[in-house]
């Protein structure tokens, strides 16, 4: 196998040299710029070091950039708008490609994609298309027609350009790569035949967007390329993020944004071989590509792994012949199941992430610290060339690609797989069916209650257990299978000698070689218990596919409705109807209503204060939300609680601030700023930090401080207010870094866990949190060295004892405790497990009543990797606090309790502070 492979890049390298059309004197030249007298170089600016990137004939009749542009690529930056008229132009003068919309941003952008190929197949795109849905799930066809398919279709290779908006030279690379592919001729062209090349241009148009408008009010007449020049800094929040400042390379298996959603819809009409996802990380770096570094998920297929080493030394003999630098492994891992490389990997295909040295602080222009110049040109070279090195090597593959996929596809769907059961009378059940079902998963639901033999996913002895009708069940027996572990399974697959060395290099005091987190298990995350089943019941075999969820109004009675929680649906639900002007209560504890029981967190929207056709508006907001009321008769029957008393509180309107602005963590905001304004259609207030001095506080109930460095950001006039303004019964939220802030302005009087003596300091660059150039995560500075910054010293002084410094646990879900009856657990119907990410540990106070969720005592980790010194100090550790202060109230929160807006179990915590709290007693204002 491998002297095949070994045989293949050799033949794909002589391809690619003569693809280039190399004259005898070594010289390769087009044939439009033969007629002008020029090079090949008219399609891109000068580079930096006076290198040319060579590249195939061209058909003079179709456009190259700078006719439609002004400029060669490389020369300025493109904004959007401009790059859609090239693409447009492109489309009309060429035959080999076909431009189509698959989406908007939330800004309203187009978001589209270009199909390359031969005019025969862009002819049949529908035939291509529902050929490859059919290879998709290849254990429903017979050999003969597996075989007459992938004989017959042409492979897919998908180039994703700048999800990242500030990764600017991918915009541009792609508009190269459709260029070459739209117009060369001769033997490069014909490889189009058993290929179809797919170019997202641009993933981020919102975050590119921002991210040029910063550049180019901040550029003179011609660029500076001085590192400490303004052009080379951008402001808050950075056009890294999408218009709510979430990380889309983060967002693939959530599919929390709309682009995402689109682009996973388009992925799966196509089904590609080959997903290269296009970026750029520091400017002091040089370039990546495959093989990744460990850790690599266990579920990635191993034809896959084989593959990144082909296009990787494809990559490289291309590189190598222009005499350009470049590193593989050393840092891109290759665990984190939302990535734009480990996602599509999962699925069956090649998935790679490919980095050009460059990031937000790039510009057209840049002098790195060694002298040397980066220019925007060099950049755009460099994603041209690995474009192209990639999609010679895919088309002189193609065959072999599709034989690999469906393989990958088919040894999944083997076997009954691991089958997972869960409850639909969860709050979260729905949620993650849905989500499940909208990557192309199998879901199905037992069409009657049954008796199951199952085991917690953790092991253990076999029990029987009844599940209810709708039991949701899903099994890793199937083409998706790889994807469906990755999300479902609770342990994290991590390497023996990977571990080892982590624990070394702890004891070493440098930084650990951890990517991401560490732990991302839906189940987990969704707070929901999930069953590992045994296959053979014939209850499972009579599942039927998923249904959709119960909805409307049922019931007899005219007093009101009651509508049982059902996570954040029902926070949804609670707004759109005070929205709607009308009345509704919530339940602060569990009551029974005749045969049913209720959880607190249940909803009442009574008859009596509404308007008469208060029913018909709830019944559509119920249906529109997937949720189901019932009607209630009397309520004498009610036991447990009253709906008129204390414990079923009328909700008030929300009255909401949300804190943004230099200082601020950028995902934090985005996250809570997305679940308020888009994710439940809250009214919510964004408020600049800089402007909290001038603002009538007054005029809302509650304000939160997401993560971030608020040191010397808050004048004490600003400060007093906001002491004022909590007192007089405001709630106060803090997320995060910006518990420290709280701390040492006395809002709190909750502490943060220190070693004896303190001898870690802020100020000690050893151990001091960095942010890297082109990343507004926090960062250590390995991960910054991973971004491809400086490199920390592996030769620390004399490093202080792990007992004595803070330590990062990268990612780890941990088991808890809550304190049952709090305001803030209603509606929560066991102890979420928490997201843990960074070094804060706070230290409890002993109140059950302020130390509303604490970290378990006894083996607190759940999933993910932790070190043993972390997960000791970290037992039994405070992470959500309630705190009265004067009339009003401060609530703490250690971690993210929306993290990346998929960790849903700990969301109903800030929920119930944010949108209940004021209702609940949190602040009397």
């Amino acid at each position: 196998m491998h002297s095949r492979r070994f045989a293949l890049y050799a033949l794909l390298s002589l391809l690619w040299a003569s693809a280039l059309g190399a004259t005898e004197g070594g010289e390769k030249v087009d044939a439009k710029d033969n007629a002008e007298g020029g090079s090949a170089a008219a399609l891109l600016a000068p580079l930096a070091q006076g290198e040319r990137l060579e590249l195939p004939a061209a058909n003079s009749r179709i456009p190259r950039p700078a006719e439609i542009l002004g400029a060669p690529l490389g020369a300025r930056f493109n904004h959007w708008e401009r790059i859609l008229d090239y693409l447009a132009a492109l489309d009309a003068a060429s035959d080999r490609v076909s431009l189509s919309d698959y989406g908007r941003t939330a800004e309203g952008r187009r978001l589209v994609l270009l199909a390359i190929s031969t005019p025969g197949n862009l002819a049949r795109l529908d035939e291509i298309q529902r050929d490859h849905q059919r290879l998709a799930d290849p254990g429903r066809l017979s050999v003969a027609e597996r075989d007459r398919l992938i004989g017959k279709t042409p492979a897919v290779v998908w180039f994703g350009y700048g999800v990242h908006g500030n990764e600017s030279s991918s915009a541009e690379a792609a508009m190269g790569a459709a260029y070459v592919l739209a117009a060369a001729e001769g033997d490069f062209a014909r490889l189009l035949d058993r290929t179809v090349v797919l170019i997202d241009p641009l993933m981020n148009p919102d975050g590119r967007e921002r991210y040029l408008s910063y550049y180019e009010q901040r550029r003179g007449a011609e660029p500076n390329p001085r590192r400490e020049a303004a052009e080379h800094a951008e402001p808050w929040p950075s056009g890294r993020v999408n218009h709510y400042l979430i990380d889309m390379n983060r967002d693939w298996a959530w599919a929390t944004q709309a682009e995402t959603r689109a682009r996973v819809a388009a992925y799966r009409a196509w089904e590609p071989q080959v997903f290269v996802d296009f970026h750029e990380m520091s400017a002091e770096s040089t370039y990546f590509f495959p093989p990744v570094a460990e850790p690599v998920h266990s579920r990635i297929p191993h034809r896959t792994l084989t593959w990144l080493e082909t296009f990787g030394k494809s990559n490289a003999a291309a590189f190598d012949r222009l005499g350009w630098v470049y590193f593989k492994q050393e840092n891109y891992d290759f665990l984190y199941p939302a990535y734009g490389d480990s996602y599509p990997a999962l699925r069956g295909a090649v998935g790679m992430t490919y980095e050009m040295a460059g990031g937000g602080r790039a510009g057209e222009l840049y002098e790195r610290a060694d002298g040397t110049r980066l220019s925007l040109a060099d950049r755009v070279a460099h994603h041209l060339a690995t474009s192209l090195a990639t999609f010679t090597t895919a088309a002189g593959s193609a065959r072999r690609l599709l034989e690999d996929w469906v393989a990958n596809r088919m040894d999944a769907a083997a076997g009954p797989g691991r089958i997972y059961a869960w409850s639909p009378n969860q709050p979260e059940a729905r949620a993650l069916a849905d989500l499940l079902a909208f990557h192309g998963v199998r879901v199905e639901q037992l069409d009657r209650a049954a008796e199951l033999k199952v085991r917690s996913p953790e092991g253990g002895e076999e029990v029987v257990r009844r599940l209810p009708a709708g039991t949701f069940v899903v099994t890793s027996g199937q083409p998706l299978g790889p994807l469906v572990e990755a999300l479902l399974e609770r342990r994290t697959q991590l390497s023996e000698p990977f571990v080892e060395r982590q624990k070394e290099r702890q004891a070493k005091n440098l930084d650990s070689e951890f990517y991401d987190i560490t732990a991302w298990s839906l189940p987990l995350a969704f707070n929901l218990e999930v069953w590992l089943a045994a296959p053979g019941s014939p209850a499972l075999a009579s599942a039927k596919p998923l249904a959709p969820a119960p909805r409307g109004i049922s019931g007899e009675g005219n007093l009101g409705l009651l509508i049982e929680p059902r996570g954040l649906s029902t926070y949804q639900l609670a707004i759109r109807l005070r929205s709607q002007g009308l009345a509704l209560r919530v339940a602060t504890r569990d009551f029974r209503a005749g045969e049913r029981n209720l959880p607190s967190g249940t909803l009442f929207v009574p008859r009596y204060g509404n308007p008469p056709d208060y029913e018909a508006r709830a019944g559509a907001a119920l249906e529109e939300l997937g949720l189901a009321a019932t009607r209630l008769a009397s309520s004498f029957e009610l036991e447990g609680l009253s709906l008129g008393s204390g414990d079923m509180p009328s909700l008030r309107p929300l009255r909401l601030g949300l804190i943004g602005g230099e200082g601020v963590d950028t995902t934090s905001f985005g996250a809570l700023w997305f679940l308020f304004d888009r994710a439940l259609a809250a009214p919510v207030d964004r408020l600049d930090l800089d402007r909290l001095g001038d603002l009538d506080l007054s005029a809302y109930d509650t304000l939160i401080l997401p993560a971030g460095d608020y040191e010397d950001r808050i004048s004490d006039k600003k400060k007093a207010r906001l002491d004022a303004w909590v007192r007089g019964g405001g709630v106060l939220i803090g997320i995060g870094e910006a518990v420290s802030w709280l701390q040492e302005e006395k809002f709190t009087a909750v502490e943060t866990w220190q070693a004896a003596d303190d001898p870690e300091s802020p100020d000690d660059p050893a151990n001091a949190a960095t942010v890297s150039a082109d990343s507004d995560e926090a960062t250590t500075p390995a991960t910054a060295q991973r971004e491809g910054g400086a490199a920390p010293s592996d030769a620390p002084k004399t490093p202080p004892s792990p007992a004595d410094r803070a330590i990062s646990t990268p990612g780890a879900a941990f088991a808890t405790r809550m304190t049952a009856g709090h305001p803030l657990a209603i509606g929560i119907p066991r102890p979420p497990p928490v997201l843990i990410d960074g070094d804060l540990v706070l230290e409890t106070t002993g109140d059950p009543q302020q130390d509303v969720l604490t970290v378990a005592t006894e083996a607190p980790l759940l999933s993910g990797f932790a070190f043993p010194e972390a997960e000791q100090r970290l037992a039994g550790s405070l992470l959500a606090s309630v705190e009265g202060h004067g009339r009003g109230s401060v609530v703490l929160f250690a971690q993210e309790p929306a993290y990346r807006l998929f960790w849903r179990g700990t969301m109903p915590l800030l929920l119930n502070a944010a949108i209940y709290g004021p209702s609940l007693g949190l602040g009397s204002r």
